[in-house]
Formats: structure tokens, sequence, C-alpha cells
């Protein structure tokens, strides 16, 4: 939920160009960074409500040597080149990441901000990234696990002068966490599964999930029948979707882009259909769809950075002012 934004209302939010899709290779590192520093300001400047990075060590596509940069780093030094959109990654992998040095990281990004921290959490998937860097990786239910301890243990360390933690995959022995978020910082889950969906209704302000509309529309189903499981008005936690996007007109641009990180458009399912591709006009309707299913905060990450930020320019220019809020009764 962005500085201008309250829960229920639109929001919209881009990825910085971070190495995190392969967008960066074949680039030197502070080339890299420059492009990744100026994208987070023009994009800060253009209005989105919220910046992202993902929670990875390594980038994706079939060349995984590209430069990539660490998440919570990143975002300390985004902090001093943006002044009004929130900040987060999306999601923070929760089984890597010790609970009290991620509430620390988390913490000194949001005041490092002034206040402008989104707190995304999920359970991790990338088991070759895991491996590379030698970590154990654990069963999808110690992950779920591991998600749900470190969402309480975080909150813990944000709201307690002193916090003693006995779980079974986080251990806590009279902790602190100072200094703390300047408030709470809100809180989003990136879980599918009917236990992951059970712990964001449970803690989570916002539901983020990367899928198409069909999938969207049962995993909002699923939520809201999780919020009445634990005693939780379904309409008081918020959802949000993110999808590739490309608005330069140009068909082949998708496939020149796709193919600098060795990947085929036919790899990412429904991606002409699901994601935002084609110009203002055409992807405007499926972003309504989106929204008139319940999404309320839109996450794009374009595909022509980070090149240019045409596609960014021409969906918060075109795209968004068409979108009309969801009627709800």
């Amino acid at each position: 939920m962005a500085n201008n934004t309250e829960a229920g209302e639109l929001s919209w939010g881009i990825f910085v160009p971070h190495g995190g899709a392969g967008e960066f290779t074949g680039w030197p590192g502070p080339a890299a960074w420059t492009r990744m520093r100026e994208s987070a300001a023009d994009f800060d400047a253009l209005g989105f409500d919220h910046l992202w990075v993902s929670d990875h060590l390594m980038a994706s596509g079939t060349d995984r040597t590209g430069p990539f940069f660490e998440g919570y780093s990143t975002l300390a030094a985004l902090t001093q080149v943006t002044t009004h959109a929130r900040l987060g990654a999306l999601v923070t992998c929760a089984y890597y990441r010790n609970a009290g040095m991620l509430a620390k990281q988390a913490a000194s990004v949001d005041v490092m901000s002034d206040g402008r921290l989104i707190f995304a959490l999920g359970g991790g998937w990338d088991e070759t990234e895991s491996l590379a860097y030698g970590y154990p990786f654990p069963t999808p239910g110690e992950r779920v696990d591991t998600f749900a301890e470190t969402l309480a243990a975080v909150a813990l360390l944000w709201s307690e002068d002193v916090v003693t933690f006995n779980g079974s995959h986080v251990q806590l022995r009279g902790a602190s966490c100072n200094p703390r978020p300047l408030r709470r910082p809100p809180v989003w889950t990136g879980t599918h599964g009917r236990r992951g969906l059970r712990i964001a209704a449970q803690h989570a302000d916002v539901a983020n999930w990367n899928v198409g509309l069909s999938d969207f529309r049962r995993l909002s189903a699923e939520l809201a029948r999780a919020c009445r499981e634990v005693g939780r008005n379904p309409s008081s936690i918020d959802t949000s979707v993110f999808r590739l996007a490309e608005l330069s007109g140009d068909p082949k641009s998708v496939e020149q882009t796709l193919g600098k990180i060795g990947v085929p458009p036919e790899a990412i399912p429904g991606l002409s259909q699901d994601h935002f591709i084609g110009s203002p006009d055409q992807v405007a309707p499926r972003v309504q769809e989106f929204v008139d299913e319940g999404a309320t905060h839109i996450v794009i990450m374009c595909l022509d950075s980070p090149s240019t930020n045409l596609s960014a320019e021409r969906f918060y220019h075109g795209v968004i002012p068409q979108i009309r809020p969801r009627i709800t009764h």
C-alpha cells in the first residue's frame, strides 16, 4: 500500500531492472548499477506507487551468470534515489534468510526510506539456486513452516523490546531490533498452496500472485475461504497480481528481448493472453479484467527494460488512466 493509497485502493508497481530476469546479461556490473539507479529514479518520478526487486542470488534464464544485485542492499541504495514510491523485494525468501537478520535489514531500509518499506515474504522455490549457494533445500512443508515462523518472529522483533522465540526453524534468544520501522510496514505474501493461503489470511495485508486470470480468480476464492476459516473478513485483505509487460507495439521486440536471456516465448504460458503485451489500448482491457476480479495492486516487469523506459511510460500514461476501480455492492 503506497504512501498515497489506502487499503482497497488501486495502486501500481513496477520492477526496477536489477538482473533478476537476466536483463543485464553481458553488462559490466557498474554500468548495470548506473542503469538500475536511473530507472528507479525515473519510475519514482513517473508516479508509480511501489518499486520492486526480486530476492534471488542468481539471474534466471539459460545463462544465470549475469549481473544480479542482492535484494536488501539494493533496496537500501534505492532509498537514496527515490522519494515517493514504496520499496520492496517481491518476494523475500524465508528459508535462506535468518529471521532476526531479515528483521534488521528490513527495518533499516524502512528507516532509510522514511517509512516506505513493503515487507513481502514467501516460502521460496529455487532449488538450483539454493544448492548452488550451499543452502539445503527444505521440503515444501518445511518451507511453509519457516515462512510462518519468520512472519511471526519479525512481527515480534518490530513490536517488542526483547524477543525470545522457540520455533522449529526460527530461534531467538533475547534478540532486539533497534531501530524499528517507523510504522508497521504493509505485509505482502506470495504463496499459492492451502497452508500458505491460510497464513496469508492470518497475517497479510496483501496476497500477491504471479498467475493468469483464471488462476487469479481461483486463488481469490480460496483466499476468501481461508479468511472465513480463521475468522477474518475477506474484504480486509487486498490482492495483487504480477505480470510481464511490453508496450512497444513491435511483436518482434518480445522475441528479441526473451532471446537475449535464452527464453523462448513459448516457455512463458499465456504470454500474449495473460500478460500485458501490446499497445496501451490492447493492454488496458486485460488489466481491467484483473481489477474486476478484485486485484487492487498491479505490479509489472517491463521486458524492454533496461534498454528503455518506453513500456513503463506507456503503461503509466496510456493504460492506468483507462482503468476503472472495481464496483462493489
